[in-house]
């Protein structure tokens, strides 16, 4: 399909002629975790989107609970982070999983997640436990606030892509349809993604690699938890079930695999669902009250393509992991860190659009191997075999990954994929390494040197070289920041110089997102302009 032909997601007409559409520089499809946090990075760069959300209200589905300190820091540098741990603070302790007997009954074995691990030597950010559904009501409120256009029970009904923009058609709550057109469109529209189905993108994987049935419950959780900061269990044979719940609104789920060749969902009628959610709690029916049941198909896979023209998938329109890990939602949050980065550069004028050409092959590789991490650790439940993958450590696939950069040194081309955080001193495509900082407003970190949606040229102690380099080239700061990393920070990094993996006369020239986009181990100021053009997407060959 070329850029300049149409792409209907679904066939839309309205009577008469169509008034002039409104214009935005971003359209988002779908307004769940992913959508919303693009809007919120969006605007708090000052790039106003529009984002349509199908449902008229967040979903009450319980899905992620977990995020870690990589998301966390995202929002960090757009001002949410504290906003969400406040709401963790008001909700019981929950950093342990257990298997159990039942859930009121014996524990026989019991762990704390991963995700609560100490994080304080590789973040300033620690992970945060609560629902996904209270996120997204921070990040929206967030969004809003700062000027994003959210409408609610709005539909993508007819999607047309051209050269220059993309021409939406929406269906608005009260049923009348309306035109939008956009410089760029994002489609985090779900793992059904009507986006991604239209523009007949495929998918690599295990589209399939178990049946399950969720069957929803309400019970008093406090109850029956009794103090314990357990987030979720399971239950050992023969039903292997999974548990997860909010305390807050005493609602949960229990959620078994089953064979469809042998189980029609059908059978699952409410007393066989009583039983199965009696025996996974330990309660007799009398306690518990069935809300429903839901039958799912639990996968692992990757799209074939992320991008098509001015058409970016994220989320899980592009890979769908298995919950175990935590890693889906955290994963799509950072497709729209990574993506809204760039769209910000590109739509200041700051940056050439072939850098939106690297939006693919950095995310499409942190997608596989994240997609590939959680099958693993669901291989055992699901029992179903896969090639065997060496298993990384949960900081190692959600904080330690590393992009591949254009032009890659052939020293750093063979490094792996994802490391523990502590192990990159530096190397592009990593992200820049937390040194903590002391300031006015209280402990910081050298990941706060990154502000304002600007690139940063970070020198050593002795590198006021590259400061005036850095000023020759953008004397108002209109892109580009530039400091020095002082001489010591703490009496653990007594040279922080070495822990970005450069001399005291060297530099790391650094995205919006974090991310080490060209190093210098020592004093060669005249290099930075020549670097600066190729991170800006400005010294590529022109896009086909």
């Amino acid at each position: 399909m070329s850029d300049s032909g149409p792409a209907t997601v679904t066939a839309g007409t309205s009577a008469g002629a169509d008034p002039l559409p409104e214009r935005v520089p971003v359209l988002i499809v779908g307004g769940s975790i992913v959508g919303a946090s693009a809007a919120l990075f969006l605007t708090a760069r000052g790039v106003t989107p529009v984002l349509v959300e199908k449902h008229a209200a967040v979903s009450t589905r319980l899905r992620a609970k977990l995020f870690y300190p990589r998301t966390m820091e995202a929002y960090r540098s757009v001002g949410v982070d504290q906003d969400v741990y406040a709401v963790q603070h008001r909700l019981p302790p929950a950093d342990h999983a257990a298997v159990v007997a039942s859930l009121a009954g014996p524990e026989l074995r019991r762990w704390r997640l991963p995700a609560a691990q100490d994080f304080s030597s590789v973040s300033p950010c620690p992970s945060a436990f609560l629902k996904q559904a209270d996120l997204e009501e921070v990040v929206r409120a967030h969004a809003h606030a700062a000027g994003a256009d959210l409408r609610f029970g709005h539909r993508l009904v007819e999607l047309r892509r051209h050269e220059d923009q993309v021409v939406a058609r929406i269906r608005g709550a009260d049923g009348s349809t309306y035109t939008v057109a956009a410089d760029y469109l994002l489609a985090a529209d779900g793992n059904g993604s009507a986006v991604r189905e239209s523009l007949g993108i495929g998918r690599s994987g295990n589209e399939v690699i178990a049946h399950v049935m969720e069957i929803g419950f309400e019970a008093d959780m406090r109850k029956v938890l009794d103090g314990r900061r357990l987030a979720l269990a399971f239950t050992g044979p023969p039903e292997h079930a999974y548990l997860s719940w909010n305390t807050a609104q005493d609602r949960g789920t229990v959620s078994v695999t089953y064979d469809p060749a042998l189980n029609d969902p059908a059978t699952f009628d409410v007393q066989r669902c009583r039983g199965i959610v009696a025996r996974a709690l330990g309660l007799p029916p009398s306690r518990f009250t069935l809300t429903g049941r839901r039958p799912w198909q639990m996968g692992g896979w990757v799209a074939d393509s992320y991008r098509a023209g001015r058409v970016f998938l994220l989320g899980d329109a592009v890979h769908v992991t298995p919950p175990t890990g935590g890693f889906g939602a955290n994963t799509g949050i950072q497709d729209a860190w990574n993506l809204t980065t760039k769209l910000v550069s590109v739509l200041r004028g700051h940056a050439d659009p072939r850098l939106l050409e690297d939006y693919e092959p950095e995310r499409r590789v942190v997608g596989r191997i994240t997609v590939e991490q959680a099958l693993l650790r669901a291989r055992d439940r699901a029992r179903v075999p896969i090639e065997d993958r060496p298993l990384l450590s949960e900081a190692a696939v959600s904080i330690g990954y590393r992009y591949p950069m254009p032009g890659d040194d052939p020293a750093t081309a063979d490094l792996p994929v994802a490391g523990e955080p502590d192990r990159w001193r530096g190397e592009p495509g990593t992200r820049l390494p937390h040194l903590p900082l002391s300031g006015q407003d209280g402990p910081g970190s050298t990941l706060d040197l990154v502000r304002d949606g600007r690139y940063l040229l970070l020198a050593g102690p002795e590198g006021r070289l590259w400061l005036q380099a850095a000023h020759r080239l953008d004397p108002h700061g209109t892109f580009l920041n530039a400091t020095l990393l002082p001489h010591r920070i703490t009496s653990a990094a007594a040279r922080p110089a070495n822990a970005c993996g450069i001399g005291d006369d060297g530099a790391l020239l650094i995205r919006p997102d974090h991310v080490i986009a060209w190093r210098a181990p020592h004093a060669a100021p005249d290099t930075l302009a020549a670097a600066v053009q190729r991170a800006l997407g400005a010294a590529r060959p022109a896009a086909r």
